[in-house]
């Protein structure tokens, strides 16, 4: 159905019929419960750590004893976040929470290439944002903390998420 025949139909609708539809979406859909509770009550920071909490758990799946956490997970968590229109500063907090969390994993285990790349990307993007919205001179300093506590190698190979956050964080520092 588009928007415009849903105008249409919801003109029709009396006060009372309006309320029962939105008790009745309430109950049914679980996006719509989260976004109509948080208009209830808009509290930043607690959704905010909500998120981060749900990051962690994404970021520090498990699967046959190695981390495994699925980026297209993470930034599906990323987009709901941004339903709530929390402003540049928070989704800016968010990633960058999401950002060490994926650092620490290269401090204990040897990722497999899949999660490198896709982590070494949502890295970039990371970084990218923070520069873009001037966030960056107060995160630089805790992402190469991150970058610091990682091991450089893993067996006799390097660490490659170590890597390629330390040239990140060159690439960024430079500017």
């Amino acid at each position: 159905m588009s928007r415009t025949k849903l105008k249409k139909s919801l003109a029709s609708f009396g006060e009372p019929e309006l309320r029962q539809l939105i008790f009745d979406i309430y109950d049914k859909n679980k996006d719509v419960r989260e976004l109509l509770d948080f208009y209830a009550e808009p509290d930043l920071d607690r959704k905010l750590d909500e998120y981060e909490q749900r990051a962690d758990k994404e970021i520090f799946r498990v699967r046959r004893r190695a981390h495994r956490p699925r980026m297209s997970e993470i930034r599906r968590l990323i987009a709901r976040f941004k339903s709530f229109e929390p402003g540049d500063e928070y989704i800016g907090r968010l990633r960058l929470h999401i950002a060490i969390g994926l650092a620490g994993l290269g401090t204990t285990d040897f990722l497999p290439r899949t999660v490198n790349e896709s982590a070494e990307k949502f890295l970039r993007e990371t970084v990218g944002y923070l520069a873009e919205h001037n966030m960056l001179a107060d995160s630089l300093p805790r992402l190469s903390k991150a970058a610091d506590n990682m091991r450089p190698k893993i067996g006799l190979y390097d660490n490659p998420l170590r890597s390629s956050l330390k040239r990140i964080i060159e690439d960024y520092s430079g500017k």
